[in-house]
């Protein structure tokens, strides 16, 4: 055989060679989850390092790449976390455990103590099942002591001087709640203009203050104040923002302008909505006022005359001025966890540690809250949002008091529900004051 056929053949076996090894494929899975507190991080970018294939972690935290070549090496990043990596050395690695390290915040944390935790209404006098605050007064939906069925809408002090009270009735005919002893369709809601609504099954009722005291106003259908009312969130120089969502398929929702079917300001779309639909139907089983943002990962907020929109899909807050045009990015930098998407963790055998409540916003200060809960203690906390940098300033604990409801923040004082565990098991409206940061 001659020289120049071996070194041919040699070649032709080289080629093959690497041709058979680009085409060999290694497939690597696992899990990539919070260093500190072990909840899973979804949507975790994955790299492969000489490549431009990757991937991202699924909402339980989970990923599976296939790479063409070993050893590879993997990059996974996340919005206020260290950047981690994993060598690849071998073909089907399974049950991988990648923990990010968050990031030392520029501005650190502090946690404090708000002032001391007192009852609003004194004495166990009213069993309240809920109350919003406007215009410097609270409105309550309860009922007297030990008359749990004798329900009626209560106007008091932020101070808790009770001023006037309302029997549910409505031209003579007393308003018939739901035969549950806690009612699921029977409760009060803030509208944009800052009006009190009584909700039934059938009607949404105005409920105005004159000269602290309470009458019933005009009267809206259910379903029309259901679907032209409610979804309106804020007025802006004369144009009203809607809010539209679809919680039970892709979790999309709208911003419009001046009408539901208007002017589109902003699109919010969850990619991974469909793993969800366990947490939508969770989320119908109860009606309440603060359903319909409870599974939306958009909140909106007004400050002054710029807008707030919270887009933790993509993991920044937008900010519009006065006439609605985006001005800038804040980025999140805080992790945001639903009571849903605990829920949906813990069916598929996630241990959920802590999640986030709510978002939650102080209209009169000007500041917003994410309001935490610890699953293992049922510990509470209000974390206050840097609107300058999307990081949190400082943590508030709510001591004492596991599974608070119905929390607000009004003028830096902190407001909820919570139950008695003695007879008769009263609901008491509660406060804390929050020192100004």
């Amino acid at each position: 055989m001659s020289h120049f056929r071996i070194v041919a053949i040699c070649l032709l076996l080289a080629v093959c060679n690497m041709a058979h090894g680009q085409n060999r494929r290694y497939t690597v899975s696992g899990r990539v989850v919070d260093s500190v507190t072990s909840l899973p991080l979804a949507n975790v970018n994955i790299s492969i390092v000489g490549t431009s294939s990757g991937g991202t972690t699924n909402p339980a935290g989970e990923f599976s790449l296939t790479v063409t070549r070993l050893p590879a090496i993997l990059y996974f990043s996340y919005v206020g976390y260290e950047i981690g990596s994993y060598q690849v050395e071998k073909s089907g690695e399974k049950d991988i455990r990648i923990a990010l390290v968050p990031e030392v915040q520029e501005i650190d944390e502090v946690t404090v103590r708000g002032e001391r935790i007192s009852k609003v209404i004194r004495g166990d006098t009213l069993n309240i099942f809920d109350f919003e605050i406007s215009g410097d007064r609270i409105f309550l939906l309860a009922s007297p002591y030990r008359q749990t069925y004798d329900q009626r809408i209560y106007l008091a002090t932020l101070n808790g001087d009770t001023l006037d009270h309302l029997p549910v009735k409505r031209a003579g005919k007393q308003i018939k709640f739901s035969d549950e002893m806690m009612p699921r369709y029977d409760y009060l809601f803030q509208d944009f203009t800052g009006t009190v609504q009584f909700l039934d099954k059938k009607s949404a009722h105005e409920v105005l203050a004159r000269n602290n005291k309470l009458v019933f106003g005009y009267d809206t259908p259910y379903e029309e104040f259901l679907g032209r009312v409610m979804p309106v969130k804020v007025e802006m120089m004369g144009s009203l923002i809607f809010q539209v969502a679809n919680t039970t398929e892709s979790f999309t929702l709208f911003f419009g302008l001046g009408n539901p079917e208007g002017e589109i300001l902003k699109y919010v779309r969850d990619k991974k909505g469909a793993n969800r639909t366990i947490a939508a139907e969770l989320m119908k089983m109860a009606p309440s006022s603060a359903d319909f943002n409870k599974n939306v990962r958009a909140p909106l907020f007004r400050k002054n005359n710029e807008l707030f929109v919270f887009d933790f899909f993509e993991g920044n807050i937008e900010v519009f001025d006065s006439n609605l045009k985006r001005n800038r990015y804040i980025p999140i930098d805080f992790q945001y966890t639903t009571i849903h998407e605990a829920l949906f963790l813990e069916y598929q055998d996630i241990d959920a540690k802590n999640f986030t409540q709510s978002i939650l916003f102080d209209e009169k200060a000007g500041k917003a809250y994410a309001f935490y809960r610890q699953r293992s203690d049922n510990r509470q906390s209000l974390r206050e949002i840097n609107l300058e940098t999307g990081k949190i300033d400082r943590v508030i604990d709510i001591p004492d008091f596991p599974n608070v409801s119905d929390i607000r923040v009004y003028d830096n004082v902190v407001y909820f529900l919570y139950d008695t565990k003695v007879y008769p098991f009263y609901r008491l409206l509660y406060r804390m004051a929050v020192n100004p940061s």
